[in-house]
């Protein structure tokens, strides 16, 4: 598995296939067993999956997360896998690094995918889910380990797959990414994110209300998936793949990136 360096930490991270490059980001505690079902694209394009320091396999010195870090893990990661520019596919609260990078970095990126994204929180709902899985990760991370792999896989495997990488995760990291995404806010900003952008929410999602804070200013697509909840690349990984291919051959054949 190729391993990028950033700062004292070891970023792991899977790379297949060839053609356009993804980089996809992974939520709290998740990491990057989060997208098994996205692996299908590597027939298409080049996918890179990282463990973010903390999360699974890659190394934290001393537990620390911030947006800022993971941001530079990306460069890490880009710069050693010698891609000039990259897609980005950041699911759920791993959508606030994808939107950040992509405001900061502009340059580097050819476009943005976001399942379950939003800029802020703006729920009740979605944020008591996010204080809950702050204090459950400190008093009971194999329970909260638990729920997300039983909620995201039906498959017995792979929730014991993702059950068993979720336990590998540092728990001040992933802690304080919940942290970092429960108080993070771009929306006076998103004027600064030039690259195309695709939006994916479940109908039965309560996130999905958050597509009303992206401005119309922005080149968007917006796709609302019947049947879905929030865990879209786990649940209806078919039609995500389906989304990301359209999404990007359409900015290939419209001679959007080189």
């Amino acid at each position: 598995m190729p391993v990028a360096i950033c700062g004292n930490s070891k970023i792991f991270y899977d790379d297949y296939g060839v053609g356009p490059a993804i980089l996809f980001v992974h939520p709290p505690g998740m990491g990057r067993k989060t997208f098994m079902k996205q692996l299908a694209l590597q027939s298409k394009f080049r996918l890179l999956i990282p463990d973010f320091s903390g999360h699974g396999d890659s190394t934290s010195s001393d537990g620390s997360m911030t947006i800022s870090l993971y941001m530079k893990e990306i460069e890490a990661v880009r710069k050693h896998a010698e891609e000039s520019a990259l897609f980005l596919f950041g699911y759920s609260a791993g959508g606030i690094i994808v939107q950040e990078y992509a405001i900061q970095y502009p340059m580097n990126v050819k476009g943005v995918i976001l399942s379950s994204g939003y800029p802020k929180i703006a729920n009740e709902l979605l944020k008591v889910e996010h204080q809950i899985g702050i204090n459950m990760v400190m008093f009971a991370p194999k329970i909260l380990a638990k729920i997300l792999s039983i909620s995201h896989f039906s498959e017995k495997a792979l929730q014991l797959e993702l059950y068993e990488h979720i336990l590998k995760s540092n728990r001040f990291t992933w802690r304080q990414f919940y942290i970092e995404s429960l108080y993070f806010n771009c929306v006076g900003r998103l004027s600064l994110l030039n690259a195309p952008l695709l939006l994916m929410y479940g109908m039965s999602d309560v996130i999905n209300h958050h597509v009303k804070l992206y401005p119309k200013i922005i080149d968007t697509e917006i796709h609302f998936i019947k049947g879905a909840g929030h865990q879209l690349p786990t649940k209806k990984d078919k039609k995500v793949n389906e989304l990301i291919t359209l999404f990007i051959n359409k900015q290939v054949n419209n001679n959007l990136i080189m």
